[in-house]
């Protein structure tokens, strides 16, 4: 009796499968790697040059209606810790995911991260804080500032757990609560990369009013960036985990798919929203 070797497709292959799964992943931090540095440049230019250069905080409310409110003492103070401490966390989560630096250097990777968690509480009890007391000031709905809300509460959560874990010298468990607290915190920076991709598609605001702020795609792009990246992750994490080829290569195409959503936006938002403004 002869025998017949029955083959797999190609997507079936599981070193292929966890070749595309890793190189997504790495294609996706490159991505946010290079969005964040080029937002954090544009942070410490505008709002780090408007306050300790010139001294004139009233050039907030050029990008953040209501950012300065004459006599509201608090409510400036949390605006300028909130924008100032933007630049150090972005530049220290990118720091914190670098495995070259976690690797060849572990008291950096502490201190670093020590500082990135007392930074993510201050930026999201300001941020919360600011949502509070300036409710009616603050373009955007009800459901924009609850996602906004929530999403900080997500922070103080998830950098409790990083930390605790880290002083418990649990490294499996600290490391997903770490890589949680990365994607919460950069909420902020998803929003304004997702809506700039959007804009570049369409040519023009769809689905929203610019003015009001309101609409049913800015509904979902707050539940997209601000609640869904968590979700997002537990599947890459499961499909890591899995021996299964087809999972592994159904989040690739869905890791890249984001991914390059994101380089569009990327790219619109340093050309459009960013340099201009510098």
């Amino acid at each position: 009796m002869s025998t017949q070797t029955i083959t797999s497709p190609w997507w079936r292959s599981a070193p292929l499968a966890k070749k595309a799964l890793n190189g997504s992943a790495k294609f996706w931090f490159s991505t946010v790697l290079v969005g964040q540095a080029i937002f954090s440049y544009y942070i410490v230019m505008f709002y780090y040059k408007a306050t300790l250069v010139n001294q004139n905080i009233e050039r907030f409310n050029e990008i953040m209606p209501g950012g300065y409110i004459q006599g509201d003492f608090w409510g400036n103070i949390a605006v300028v810790a909130h924008v100032l401490l933007a630049a150090i966390i972005t530049v220290g989560g990118l720091i914190q995911l670098i495995p070259f630096i976690r690797t060849n250097y572990p008291a950096l990777h502490r201190w670093n991260g020590r500082l990135y968690v007392m930074t993510a509480l201050t930026i999201s009890l300001t941020g919360m804080f600011m949502i509070i007391t300036r409710y009616e000031k603050i373009v955007g709905t009800f459901i924009g500032h609850a996602a906004v809300t929530l999403n900080g509460a997500i922070i103080v959560v998830c950098a409790v757990q990083a930390f605790r874990f880290a002083r418990q010298r649990k490294f499996a468990q600290h490391r997903i609560w770490a890589l949680r607290l990365f994607l919460a915190a950069s909420g902020v920076w998803m929003f304004r990369v997702g809506l700039m991709a959007w804009l570049s598609i369409h040519g023009k605001p769809v689905g929203f009013d610019p003015v009001s702020f309101s609409g049913p795609f800015l509904t979902a792009l707050y539940i997209t960036v601000y609640i869904l990246p968590l979700f997002f992750m537990e599947i890459y994490l499961r499909a890591q985990r899995s021996p299964s080829a087809s999972k592994k290569m159904m989040t690739a195409a869905m890791v890249l798919t984001i991914s390059l959503i994101m380089t569009l936006g990327v790219f619109a938002a340093t050309m459009g929203m960013w340099l201009p403004r510098i």
